[in-house]
This record gives structure tokens, C-alpha cells and sequence, in this order.
């Protein structure tokens, strides 16, 4: 695969031989869309008919930054929010930015509808890792039309996010490491309770022992075995 720079940053990966599939991906605060390039091109995480969408955050002014711009999807105003109140939509709302998520958001969505246009939503994914992770989480469980797959690495699930019920079969891997301090494991459960009713298939929350905020080969594994599983 041989990556093509868009003009606002993003990066995409075409595929050899025909496109059936398209996965959207988004990196976290700070990084770029270079930063899980050698990943997707060095691992058989997706089926060679995968087009990749490895999309680029804007450059904004983030507050735990002390307002130094780097990119990100939304404006972080706390380190650590309180895990309890966070689940408040007042308080939520006192700790990111609402209007920037909803900026990614109809970014995202662009890329989105795009690629459903050619492969079916069926066949279209997204996922991401942290920051990255909340707007997958943001994007995919609020869409309006079931999607081939999402995977959240090492992020959670916004309390203003508008759980679709057409989402409640779209298959859902949530990945987190115990020794996250960036983003605390316990309140990444605390932000899923949501995604735990009956009706919920496909779904997958795995904690890996010891992993700090990262990926690490476990990882990896695991979303090649969710591909393999559900591209199909």
C-alpha cells in the first residue's frame, strides 16, 4: 500500500487488488495520522481489499496544553475529571470542548458518507486510539446505518453521545490496558455501563493486565482477529 497525502493531512492507504472494505482510523492527541502508518502497513490487520482512511485532526489550542496548539479532535480543559460526575452532562460539558467534537464529527462524517457511497456501509469500519477512540466511539454508535465494525483503543464513551439502537448489532471491540494513567481504566468502564444492555451483540470490552496507554502486540492481535471475524 502506498500512502497518498490528502491537503487537510489525512492519509490514505488504497489497496492492491480490489476494494471491498474501507476503514477509517484516527490517531490521538498530539499525533498525526503518520502515527499508526508503519502500523497498518507493517501488520495484516485488515484484509488486503481494505482501503485505509488514516484521517489528521485539525491543529487547536488545548487547555491541559496550556493552550499550545497541537492537533486535536477537541479541547481537553481537565486532566483528570471526576469519574462520577463526568456521567453529568453539565459537568461534561465543563471539561471538553462540544462544539470542536461536534466539528470532528461532521469531518469525520464526510470521510464516512464518502466511503459508503462506494463499498456499502456494511463494509465501511472505524475505530481510533484515544482521543481517536472518543470520536470512533462519537461517530459509530450514533450513525443511522449499521456499519461493518468499531474498535476504541485506550479512549471512552462520551455521556452526550446518541446511542443509535441500529448500532446495537455492529460489531463493537473496546480495548483498554489496567495501568492506563492517561486515560484510567475505571472510568473508561464507568463510561461504557451504556453499551451493557440485552439487546447488545458483538461486543467485546477486553482489559489487558499491566498495559499502559499504548499498543502493544497484544493489541494488535486482537484487531486482526476482529477483522478476520467480521470482514467478511
Amino acid at each position: 500500500m502506498n500512502p497518498q497525502k490528502q491537503p487537510d493531512g489525512s492519509i490514505i492507504l488504497f489497496p492492491k487488488c480490489d476494494h471491498k472494505y474501507s476503514l477509517i482510523w484516527m490517531h490521538g492527541l498530539c499525533d498525526t495520522a503518520y502515527g499508526f502508518l508503519n502500523t497498518f502497513q507493517q501488520c495484516p490487520i485488515v484484509k488486503k481489499q481494505t482501503k485505509i482512511l488514516l484521517l489528521q485532526a485539525p491543529n487547536r489550542p488545548v487547555t491541559i496544553n496550556k493552550g499550545v496548539y497541537c492537533s486535536s479532535w477537541f479541547d481537553i480543559k481537565v486532566i483528570q475529571p471526576d469519574i462520577e460526575k463526568n456521567q453529568e452532562l453539565d459537568y461534561f460539558k465543563t471539561t471538553v470542548s462540544i462544539d470542536e467534537i461536534e466539528e470532528s464529527k461532521q469531518l469525520i462524517m464526510k470521510y464516512l458518507n464518502d466511503e459508503i457511497e462506494i463499498v456499502s456501509a456494511k463494509n465501511v469500519y472505524i475505530g481510533g486510539f484515544s482521543q481517536g477512540c472518543c470520536m470512533a466511539l462519537e461517530v459509530g454508535l450514533s450513525f443511522s446505518q449499521t456499519l461493518g465494525g468499531i474498535v476504541g483503543l485506550s479512549g471512552d464513551l462520551f455521556p452526550t453521545t446518541k446511542l443509535q439502537q441500529i448500532q446495537d448489532k455492529t460489531p463493537l471491540l473496546i480495548i483498554h490496558g489496567s495501568a492506563d494513567k492517561v486515560v484510567p481504566c475505571d472510568f473508561l468502564s464507568r463510561s461504557l455501563e451504556r453499551l451493557n444492555i440485552p439487546n447488545r451483540e458483538n461486543y467485546q470490552h477486553i482489559i489487558i493486565p499491566n498495559m499502559k496507554h499504548t499498543v502493544n502486540n497484544q493489541v494488535i492481535q486482537l484487531m486482526i482477529q476482529f477483522f478476520e471475524k467480521y470482514q467478511m
